[in-house]
Parts: structure tokens; sequence; C-alpha cells
């Protein structure tokens, strides 16, 4: 029995130091447990770190410099704010002990919303600011070298000051005096240039002092927006600090209960030895329950730290240690869930982030706040052209720079202007930078660099060239549309000087004797400015844009009539061969626009035979074309034996600002706009090339009927109509096309008054009542032209006929005057017979109307 007492006794005493050993090893985990981040305490500073970081945020906000910033540091404040409202309600304590909180969240995202929509009409004010101070600046380089127009350059300088005022009352001032100042130019000179565009700018709806004033009122509330946001940010602090303290305080109390309930299990195992030395069965019943539920415990502990978290904790219910050590223990599985689950989100997150940092389109790199290297993603290689291999962690700035092409090494420009390379990486560690490098391959590559917070900079890179080369097409386009426009003035004038030519050649050709060696001469002459008529018609065509004009043609007619200017624009180096049989089959086109698109494809065959070729135009008959309008039509096969084109752009050809040539070289609008043409006319194109082959262009137009009226012969129309001393009115403002208009007249048997301006010939109606007929040129150099003589005319005069003529043709006529549609203009340059009849006509439908 005593050696049973004896053995229960060691027994017991085991059992009491493998118990006292458990506790005291359960209070040290939860002592470390208490060291280490809790889960609450974890959040509560996650918490207070996100909502100290708004604040910093939102100035990023109201200094964005463009829209996509703009857009890009809005969306990262409200992911922000929508991060910390989703982890406010992800704390169950959080409304109790700062009540405040969420109000406040929902009260900075309102203020931050209203900062971007604020921020967004700034910058776009700002924009509309901008292009009202182009149009002045624009204005005062036109105006500046005239002095007469001193006054209009001092109040485009006037405006352009107010756009820079920063205070509202002289911003006032500023307008008071423009406005006292433009409304005396107005009253003094009310026809002079640039004041029409300075009412429009500074006095208009939206004008420029109303601009600058909404850009200070704007300027006001978003510094009101930020000082808000800054207070908002403050007191969100506050109240998670409070949270924060109260965590602390609840975790402290936990502790204190633990250490009591481990004290109080120390103090009862000692206790339940000692009774069980006295009380051997009491104790070894005790013993054996300790142990069972102390076994059940470590052996889920043991399981736990295997990673099962789904077993049930026993004896939670009970109050003694055990409990307590077993409700310990199951806090302890729950925090070590939640800690599970957010190291599973983090590494979610984790590769998230990864994915897009390794897939995005453009280049990024992250350098520390000592100019080191931290981290890249694979396209910032590529884009850099930078070594494979030659990158790692804590390459210094200066070095990676080193390893790019020495084209790109030196060329740091924004906008065209060279920029400071020390300056700009001194720069990109404080504020945001934006630069372009330019590699010898012609790709030009935009770096825009921001801060981080703790210091150091990241960079996106992004390959612009494409943009670059579209943008270089449009001024190319827009070059084109000038040169139109200059075009059609030069041809204008030209008319002038050929209708002088051409008249006073047929006026001389009727006064020598027709078998004469002088005759000869003159109608070869006379020819040779007939040719320069037929050429400036056609720059005229290539200088208008309208709707096309189809007219029923011979195809191989116009191709040979055009085929001076064809060898003009190819040059000398450049054989040009013809085969035309597409007679007499005829097709319905505008032959101004199929003039262009012949030119076009010359040109372009031109510039694929640098060193010289063979240009073929060819023309025949498809009996079996397929196209919509019918099967026969008409081929006009252009060829060259040039260099060629590859498969790759053969498909994109008729693309419009699609071009193989150099930048700078082509608009890339050739092509499209030939296509365009023959498909307006319901024919087809067809384009065959091969590298090193040449390339051969196939169009097709439908065939028509020959819709056209016969030209009669001028031998069968008997005598030209002569006058019969009626008196003609001749407005001309060119000379010699008056002087030669009066013999032409006069040798018709027509008296004639000539006068320069529409100011004289009032005068000459006034002066003299038995005028047959008024001749006007439209264009007379004045802002009043023959157009409103005419209406002058009609209302004046009633049954006075009116006889326009002009270089122009119909459809600038009308676009530029206003000419009505299907009003008769007798074009320039005009011959003696044209002019005959036209005069004759006119004088017979008067008379017409008047029997």
């Amino acid at each position: 029995m005593l050696i049973a007492f004896s053995i229960l006794l060691g027994a017991t005493l085991a059992i009491a130091l493998v118990g006292w050993g458990g506790l005291s090893n359960t209070g040290t985990a939860l002592s470390q447990f208490e060291e280490q981040a809790l889960p609450d305490i974890s959040r509560s500073l996650e918490l207070a770190e996100r909502t100290a970081n708004l604040a910093a945020v939102a100035p990023y906000v109201a200094n964005a410099s463009s829209p996509f910033l703009l857009q890009g540091e809005s969306q990262n404040l409200r992911d922000r704010i929508a991060k910390v409202l989703a982890l406010a309600r992800a704390i169950p304590q959080l409304d109790a002990a700062a009540p405040r909180l969420q109000t406040l969240l929902l009260q900075l995202e309102r203020t931050v919303n209203d900062l971007v929509d604020l921020t967004r009409e700034r910058l776009f004010l700002r924009e509309d600011l901008r292009q009202a101070e182009y149009q002045l600046g624009t204005l005062a380089a036109r105006y500046g070298s005239d002095p007469n127009l001193a006054a209009v350059v001092q109040q485009a300088e006037r405006l352009m000051l107010a756009a820079q005022v920063n205070n509202p009352a002289e911003l006032d001032l500023l307008q008071q005096r423009y406005v006292s100042a433009l409304t005396a130019l107005k009253t003094s000179a009310p026809e002079m240039a640039g004041v029409e565009q300075l009412e429009r700018i500074g006095s208009g709806e939206g004008n420029l002092f109303e601009m600058r004033l909404n850009q200070l009122e704007l300027e006001q509330r978003s510094a009101y927006l930020l000082a808000s946001t800054r207070a908002i940010s403050e007191q969100l602090s506050t109240e998670v600090g409070r949270f924060v303290d109260h965590v602390e305080s609840r975790i402290e109390q936990q502790s204190q209960r633990v250490g009591i309930a481990v004290a109080s299990g120390k103090s009862g195992i000692l206790i339940i030895t000692l009774l069980g030395i006295a009380v051997a069965l009491g104790g070894i019943w005790v013993v054996r329950r300790l142990a069972r539920d102390l076994g059940a415990v470590t052996r889920l502990m043991t399981r736990l730290a295997a990673g099962d978290t789904d077993q049930q904790t026993p004896a939670v219910e009970r109050i003694d240690e055990i409990g307590d050590l077993a409700r310990a223990f199951q806090v302890f599985r729950e925090n070590a869930m939640e800690i599970t689950r957010i190291s599973q989100s983090l590494r979610e997150q984790s590769r998230l982030l990864e994915t897009v940092f390794t897939n995005i389109n453009d280049g990024l790199s992250v350098f520390d706040g000592e100019g080191r290297l931290l981290a890249w993603n694979p396209r910032y290689v590529e884009i850099l052209n930078l070594p494979p291999g030659q990158l790692k962690p804590g390459r210094t700035l200066e070095q990676v720079q080193q390893l790019l092409p020495k084209e790109a090494r030196d060329s740091w420009a924004l906008n065209g202007v060279a920029l400071d390379r020390d300056e700009i990486n001194s720069l990109r560690r404080h504020r945001v930078q934006r630069f372009e490098r330019h590699f010898a391959d012609g790709r030009v590559v935009e770096f825009r660099s921001s801060p981080l917070p703790g210091g150091g900079f990241v960079t996106l890179y992004s390959d612009l060239t494409e943009r670059k080369a579209i943008e270089e097409q449009l001024r190319q386009s827009q070059k084109m549309e000038v040169l139109g426009q200059l075009t059609g003035g030069v041809a204008h004038d030209f008319n002038n000087l050929l209708a002088a030519i051409i008249g006073n050649l047929q006026l001389l050709e009727t006064r020598l004797e027709p078998d004469s060696k002088a005759a000869n001469n003159a109608r070869r002459a006379l020819a040779a400015a007939e040719r320069g008529g037929g050429l400036t018609q056609r720059l005229l065509a290539f200088a208008r844009k309208q709707r096309l004009q189809p007219e029923t043609i011979d195809i191989d007619r116009l191709i040979g009539e055009m085929l001076d200017l064809i060898e003009y624009s190819v040059g000398p180096a450049i054989e040009i061969g013809l085969e035309l049989h597409a007679a007499p089959w005829l097709v319905n086109v505008d032959p101004g626009q199929l003039e262009n698109a012949l030119l076009n494809l010359a040109i372009n065959s031109a510039a694929a035979m640098p060193g010289g070729g063979k240009l073929s135009f060819e023309t025949g008959h498809v009996a079996d074309a397929g196209l919509e309008s019918g099967d026969e039509a008409v081929l006009v096969r252009v060829q060259d034996t040039g260099a060629g084109i590859s498969e790759t752009h053969l498909a994109r050809v008729f693309e419009p600002f699609f071009t193989t040539k150099e930048v700078g070289e082509g608009s890339g609008l050739g092509l499209s706009m030939v296509y365009g043409f023959v498909k307006q006319s319901l024919g087809d194109i067809r384009i065959h090339s091969q590298l090193g082959e040449g390339t051969r262009i196939d169009i097709l137009l439908p065939r028509v009927a020959d819709l056209r009226q016969h030209e009669v012969d001028e031998d069968k129309q008997g005598a030209l109509p002569s006058g019969r001393g009626q008196w003609v009115l001749l407005v001309e403002d060119d000379q010699p096309v008056r002087e030669m208009a009066e013999d032409m007249l006069d040798s018709l048997g027509y008296r004639v008054e000539s006068v320069a301006s529409i100011e004289a010939a009032y005068t000459a109606l006034s002066e003299r009542a038995d005028f047959a007929l008024v001749f006007t040129d439209i264009n007379l150099g004045t802002a009043e032209n023959g157009l409103h003589l005419a209406r002058d005319v009609a209302e004046m005069l009633p049954g006075l006929p009116v006889l326009l003529t002009s270089g122009l043709p119909a459809d600038q006529l009308s676009s530029r005057y206003g000419l009505p549609v299907g009003q008769y203009v007798l074009a320039k340059p005009y011959h003696r017979e044209a002019l005959a009849r036209a005069v004759s006509d006119a004088l017979d439908n008067t008379e017409n109307k008047e029997s």
C-alpha cells in the first residue's frame, strides 16, 4: 500500500510538475502572442497608415497637369478611400470606439469628388485660355510690323496681359480699359483688320476676361477643398488613434486576465498536489482528468501547428484553468486562421501586381532616394534598347543611362526644346517630370517620372513614334490644303494674264494676212497660250475641294491633254509611255478629280524610281469587269519599273495616312484619295506589286453611252454675231485684260466705256442712260464684287443685262462670292468667238423678255 501511495505520490508530483510546466508554457506562449502583431492591432495600425496617406495624395489630384494624370491620381485617391472604408467595415469594434470615422470618410469622399470635378473644369478652362492666348499671339505677330495696325497689336497685348493677372480688381480695371480702347478703335477704324477677332476674344461670349476670372475663382475653391481635405484627414487620424488606444486597452485587459488565470492555475495545481498527497484516490481522479484534457489540447495544438484549423476546441465551457486554456487556445486558433487568410490575400495581390507590372505595354522602372535601381519590367529593357543581362538591382541612374544608345543618351527634349539632363535627374526626386528621348531608329520615347512618398521616383516609358508620325502626317495634309488654296489664287491671276494674251493674239490674227508669216507666228503663240490656259484649269481643279461633278469624257483625250503636266511632275529622268485604246468607249467621271488621281499615281511612281525608269499609261476595254454598275468598263493602267511594294505593306496602301516614305516626305493621303474617288465613281481599283519588279495599278470605270452634245463646226454656224453700235459698260480692274476686252468688243461692232472699279461703274451708269449691257469681272480686288454690281443694276435699272466673267471655277465662285447655282459666267481666258456669242445672247435674251 505504501508502495502504491508512493507510486501515487510520485505520479501526483509528476502530474503537478507537468501541469505547472504546461501552464507556464501557455503563459509564455500567450505573452509571445501578445508581443507579436495581433490582428486587431495590425488592422488598426493599417487603418491609421491609410488614413494618414489620404491627405498626402489629394494635392496630386489638385495639381494634375493633364486630364490623363488627373484621371490616374483621382482614381488612386478614390481607391485609397474605398480601401479605408472596406477596412473600417471589417473591424467590428470600430463603430463603438470611433463612431465618427465612417462619416468622416464619406465626407472626405464627397470632398475629393468635388476636388476632381473642379480640377477637371480648371484644366479645360486652362486649355481654352491658352487657345485664346495663342490666337492673340498670332494676331500680334501678324500685324506687329504694320504701324497702321499698332492699335490692334496693343489691344492684343493687353488681352494677353489680362490672361496673366492674378487680382480680380486689377482684371476688372484692365477690362474697362480694354472696352474703352476697343470702342474708340471701332469708332475710328471699324474696318481695320483684326478688330473683329479682338472683339470676339475680349468681349464675346466666354471671353478672355470671363475665363481668367473663372480660373481665379476655381483656384480659390481648389485651395479651399484641399484645406478641407487636410482637416478631414486630421480628424480621421484622431478617430483612428482613439480606436487604437481602445484596442490596446482591450488587449492589455485580456492579457491581465490570462495572467490571473495562469496564476490561479498554478495555485490550483499546487493545492491539488497537496490534496492528492492526502487524498490519493481523489488526486488520481483529478490528475487523470487533467491529463486527458491537457492531452486533447496538446493534440489540437500539434495539429494546428501542422496547419489543421478545422478541429473544435474541447472543454471551452469549463470554468477552471483548463477551460481558460482552451478558450485562449480557441482565440489563438481564430487569430491564426485570420493571419493565414490575410497572408493568402497578400500573396494573391502580389501576384496580380507582378502580372500587371510585367505585362503592361509601357516600360516601368523604380529608383530609390539615392538614385539606385530597385525594380523594372521587361518592357523597360525593350523600349530603351538596353543590353540584355546588364541591368542589376542597385545600379545607379547614371550607370543605367550609360547603357543607352548614344543618341538617346544625349537627346533630352520636350516639345522640341532641349533640356538639361542633370537638372531633370535632380528634379525627378521632388516633382513630376516629363521629357522625350530620340533614338537612332527614329523612335521617340516619352519619360514620365513621379516622386515616391518615401524617397526615390518611379518612371513610365511610352513609345510615341506612331503618334508622332500621325501628327507629322496631319501637318503634311494641312500643308497640302494650304498649297491647294495658294494654287487657286495663283491660277486665278494667271488666267487674267492668259486672257490678255489670248485676246490680243486673236485681235492681232484678224488684222494680219491669213497666209503671212506673222499670222503663222500669231497662231502658234495663240496655241501656246491656249495650252497654258488648259494647264491653268488643271491647277484650279487640283486646288478645289468639292463634290464630284461627273461629265461624259474620252479618257484617251484627257490623258493626252495632261501629258505635259505629268512630264513636269515626274521629271526628265522618267520615260513616259502611252498606249491609249479606250476610244470610242466613254466614261462618266469628274475630269478634274480623274486628272488629280492620275497625277498622284504618277508622282508615287516617280518616287519609287529615284534613279529613273519607265512610267506607262495604258487604256483599253474590259467586257467582264464585274462592277455593280455593269460588266463593260474602261481600263486605265498605270505601271512603273520602280522598287515595288512588299506584301506586308500592299494590304495597307489605301489606308488614310499610311505611307512607306520617311517622316515629313509624304502625307499618306494620295492613294486613299484615289481609292475614294474611284469608289465614288462606281468603279474599282486594283494594285499588283512585288519588291524589285515595279507596281501596276488598274482603275476600272463603268462605260456609259455618249450623252455629250456634239460640237458644231464653226464654219457651219455662219459669221460671228456682231453689234450695231450699242454701248457696253466694261468693268475690269486688271488693266491689260480691260484694254484687250475693250478692243475685242470694239472689233465686234460695239461702243465701249471701260472702268476699273465699282464706284466708277456707278458714276458711268448715272451719267449715261443708253447702255445696252454691263460686262463685269466678278473679282474686282475689293470687298464689293461683280455680283454686288449685278444686284444693284437689277434694282436701279431693271432690264439692263449684266454679263459676268471670271477665271475661277463655279464651285469657288459659289463658296467665295455666293454665285447662284446655274448662273452663267463667261470663263477666262475667253476667245473672241465666245465673247461675241455671250454678248449677243445676253442682248437677245433681254430683247425677247421685253417683247
